[in-house]
């Protein structure tokens, strides 16, 4: 039985399993949750997102045409690692050594859920290089999320020009009243799996949704969520040095239970 962790790359027209070597650039990345009873939510959107992150960073049709048979093997795999709820990261990464690109996967056991979060706002503009990309600024964020948990907080929020547009490691969605608000489609952003997902939801159950190009103190009472693979709905709770928060933990809940019915086996 094939047990997590475990490191594979793409060599050949096979996923072989070994361990990885060092790059020098991260260009695109893609995680999502796969629960222990081996369901996962709206894999085919986190695909194409990968996907069109190859063809926009690599460009080429041969390295396209290898992520896409990478994709189908690296799915393969994972289905040999059951009853383990896993966080597995896809990657098209430049190797140090001779500059070549590399797509590989990364089976990690996956931390526990956070229903809950603590925000901090980033000091200065967004930091990241290639915003609308997941992987080029990854390590980055990582980093600077974790300067921020030392200090109580588990997120960070992330602005531009002084407005919302994205949570370091999440996307962020707030509530006024019974109105749903995501940031403004023209702020430069991950498109979030899980955000559509929500949004998607949102339109099925007659719930309005719109979009705003909000500062921090223009959410002060509102419900603010950050939502990703991992993690799914977080509430936060506190936002450091920011607005005071509304909190109504049963609508969070039921939404949960609404993203969780997107769930299918992988």
């Amino acid at each position: 039985m094939a047990t997590a962790p475990a490191t594979f790359v793409w060599s050949r027209g096979a996923l072989v399993e070994q361990e990885l070597q060092p790059h020098t650039e991260l260009l695109v990345a893609d995680s999502w949750l796969v629960e222990a009873s081996g369901t996962v939510r709206a894999l085919d959107a986190h695909r194409e997102r990968f996907l069109d992150s190859v063809g926009r960073t690599a460009g080429d049709a041969g390295t396209i045409a290898a992520a896409t048979s990478f994709w189908g093997a690296a799915i393969g795999r994972l289905k040999a690692f059951p009853q383990a709820r896993l966080f597995p990261r896809i990657e098209l990464a430049r190797l140090q050594h001779d500059d070549a690109l590399e797509l590989r996967l990364r089976v990690r056991l996956a931390p526990r859920p956070r229903t809950s979060s603590v925000v901090v706002s980033h000091a200065g503009d967004d930091p990241r290089r290639v915003p609308r990309v997941k992987g080029p600024d990854l390590e980055h964020l990582v980093a600077l999320r974790g300067e921020a948990q030392e200090n109580g907080a588990d997120e960070i929020v992330l602005l531009h020009d002084g407005l919302v547009v994205d949570g370091s490691s999440s996307a962020l969605l707030w509530w006024r009243g019974e109105t749903l608000v995501a940031p403004s489609g023209d702020l430069a952003r991950v498109a979030s799996v899980t955000a559509r997902s929500i949004r998607l939801i949102a339109t099925a159950t007659g719930t309005r949704v719109v979009e705003e190009r909000a500062r921090p103190a223009d959410l002060e009472g509102c419900e603010l969520w950050a939502v990703n693979a991992l993690h799914g709905i977080s509430a936060v709770e506190q936002w450091i040095d920011g607005p005071a928060l509304a909190v109504r933990p049963t609508r969070a809940a039921t939404w949960r239970k609404r993203l969780a019915a997107l769930s299918r086996p992988l």
